[in-house]
């Protein structure tokens, strides 16, 4: 039976085909790719590992992008350290681009993340999942259960 090995490429369709392609060749660049395509209407990054593409939208496309549609929702960069999220979320910060929620903890203790959008509000994120080592002699943090604000139950 034929077994998936890995992701080999994503293709993300752009209003804009040159803002989009100079946004993702500033944070694609400071995240390590190099531009290795280039073609009148689609741009391809490679980080060695995984091929990251744009295309322009088709003529007369009129449909803005909005999260939640039957479609893409968003694209996680895995990185190597919190330090290295500290340091994509300072860059994107630095360079004026959206920041949709800081780097921070999300989802519980272990998973670290910056959520930021495209130039077509595409949600994008760096992060890291790693179990966090337990210091010595204390026990592990409970992590309080969620409630709702109008019901004070906890949500799951």
């Amino acid at each position: 039976m034929p077994r998936v090995v890995g992701i080999d490429h994503l293709v993300l369709s752009v209003s804009d085909f040159r803002r989009s392609k100079a946004f993702y060749d500033k944070v694609l660049g400071f995240l390590g790719f190099k531009r290795k395509y280039d073609y009148a209407d689609m741009a391809g990054w490679s980080n060695g590992k995984t091929l990251f593409w744009i295309a322009a939208a088709s003529p007369g496309s009129k449909r803005r992008y909005r999260k939640g549609d039957v479609g893409f929702h968003h694209y996680a960069f895995e990185l190597s350290s919190r330090a290295d999220v500290d340091a994509l979320g300072a860059f994107l910060k630095k360079n004026g681009l959206t920041v949709l929620d800081p780097p921070g903890e999300y989802y519980d203790r272990n998973y670290y993340a910056v959520y930021f959008a495209d130039p077509d509000g595409m949600k994008l994120e760096g992060m890291i999942w790693t179990p966090l080592r337990a210091k010595p002699n204390k026990k592990p943090r409970k992590t309080p259960a969620r409630t709702s604000s109008s019901t004070g139950r906890a949500q799951h």
